[in-house]
């Protein structure tokens, strides 16, 4: 679930969307009636098989690299916790293919150099990015095994208001964590968003989140969660997740080529509300206001305005929102597309060419090589004296990390006790107790880190599938 607050107005920004940007969105059709599907008042939520049944296939995600993990909008960038260090940050993501295939959020992969999944068993594998779609945030990965267990995939676009539904996630590196609460609205389009439309929860999200699976009481997973809405970063009980009808079809394409098509015309809208459609001499809630049109589009050469109402693309009959996206989205690059338009309180039929969106480019991870490192890739400094009030202890001090200790979530300014059992106060401690370990040996460095105390361990550099334990440093227990 692992960004830099996004800026306070994007709380108060209008509600807009990209013409067509969700170009794997359901219909959002609903086939049973959400008064048909009230359970008794003395039913209550029980996730606990549910949750049983989906955490094999849930996976926890680690990122190296510049660290940029923003959400549409809101704000999930991990803090700076015993788990994570610079340029390290956390994430989630569940199985859908048992050769490999790994779902999870675009925003949690930005300036990844490098990636490592774990498994619910423990192992730990790198993994490729096999393809991202940013207007949906969604991101699939592969690593290479076969046989891993993969999640049972329900319908996002069927949940009524009011159902119960629950996440699980490793928010702030605590694996496996499950939180729990009802959908809130379904469709919802956020403000800032980009027009896709989401389900809206109050299940507590929180950095570590992005990614991970959002399901329902039978343990079939219904969406992806992806983001918060906050004024500052925590959770305010505002919750979003990605419908998993369209994280599927969006995974599907990026297996199969790389990237998702959408056919775009160049004008930016948002959804015709019952507040807004008097306005512009209308009954219902249907269609797409036009906001802007894009200088030089196709919606421009066609002479669509602001102001303009889409009622329908390729039919007589009101179409929704998400109805309009899609038609659009699924048109093909050159061909024409009739959208019926209320302009000034009067119909009219416009005919429109069809662009196509540029694909999301897909980040190039680091290649990790088998040199030997130096200790850990840790750089130290000594400290041989109190130099004066509120002024660190004589001792070492880590001055900057890369490799193993980057992947450990050492911190510049971490102080180091000892290596295993063994005491360091100085540089020549640490050399002489590391001089005998071997690249297949897991080392243990107790590290304190303001006040408090946490070993940290640094895995076997010789193997990048070495199963994996917890972060003794993630917080696991209060420091004694």
């Amino acid at each position: 679930m692992n960004a830099v607050a996004l800026a306070r107005s994007t709380i108060a920004a209008a509600l807009l969307g990209a013409f067509a940007l969700a170009g794997a969105t359901s219909a959002w059709a609903q086939p049973r009636s959400c008064l048909e599907r009230v359970r008794p008042a003395s039913q209550t939520a029980d996730f606990s098989a549910a949750a049983a049944r989906q955490a094999p296939a849930v996976v926890s995600i680690m990122v190296t690299g510049s660290g940029n993990d923003r959400p549409v909008v809101g704000d999930m960038r991990p803090f700076a916790s015993w788990g994570q260090g610079a340029g390290r940050s956390f994430a989630s993501g569940f199985v859908i293919g048992s050769d490999g295939f790994i779902l999870t959020s675009a925003h949690a992969l930005a300036g990844a150099q490098a990636i490592s999944i774990t498994t619910a068993d423990r192992r730990r594998f790198d993994a490729e990015i096999v393809g991202i779609d940013r207007p949906t945030d969604v991101a699939l990965l592969r690593v290479a095994a076969s046989g891993l267990p993969v999640v049972a995939v329900g319908r996002g676009s069927e949940l009524c208001p009011g159902e119960w539904v629950a996440a699980m996630g490793a928010p702030f590196g605590f694996e496996q964590s499950v939180t729990a609460g009802v959908v809130s609205a379904n469709p919802r389009y956020v403000p800032g968003g980009s027009g896709v439309p989401l389900i809206q929860t109050d299940v507590a999200l929180n950095p570590g989140n992005s990614g991970g699976p959002l399901f329902d009481e039978r343990g079939q997973v219904v969406g992806m969660n992806s983001m918060i809405y906050s004024p500052g970063g925590g959770y305010f009980g505002m919750s979003f997740s990605l419908p998993i009808d369209t994280a599927m079809r969006v995974a599907d394409e990026l297996r199969a080529s790389g990237r998702v098509r959408r056919g775009h015309i160049g004008a930016r809208t948002q959804p015709l509300t019952a507040e807004l459609a008097p306005a512009f001499g209308l009954a219902g809630a249907q269609g797409a206001l036009v906001v802007r049109i894009d200088p030089g589009s196709p919606a421009e050469e066609a002479g669509l305005r602001s102001g303009d109402v889409v009622l329908a693309v390729g039919a007589d009959a009101a179409m929704s929102y998400a109805d309009i996206q899609n038609s659009v989205a699924a048109a093909r690059k050159g061909s024409r597309i009739s959208l019926k338009i209320w302009r000034q309180r009067a119909p009219l039929t416009v005919q429109v060419g069809v662009a196509e969106n540029a694909p999301d480019a897909t980040p190039r991870l680091a290649v990790r090589t088998a040199a030997q490192e130096t200790r850990f890739g840790l750089e130290f400094a000594e400290r041989k004296g109190v130099l004066g009030i509120s002024m660190p202890s004589p001792g070492l001090y880590v001055q900057s990390v890369s490799g193993s200790a980057q992947l450990a979530g050492l911190h510049h300014g971490d102080m180091l006790i000892a290596v295993n059992d063994v005491e360091v106060a100085d540089l020549a401690d640490f050399d002489a107790a590391i001089r005998s370990v071997r690249d297949a040996d897991t080392v243990a460095l107790l590290v304190m880190r303001g006040s408090a105390r946490s070993y940290v361990p640094i895995l076997p550099r010789g193997s990048p599938h070495a199963p994996v334990a917890r972060n003794a440093g993630d917080k696991a227990a209060p420091t004694p």
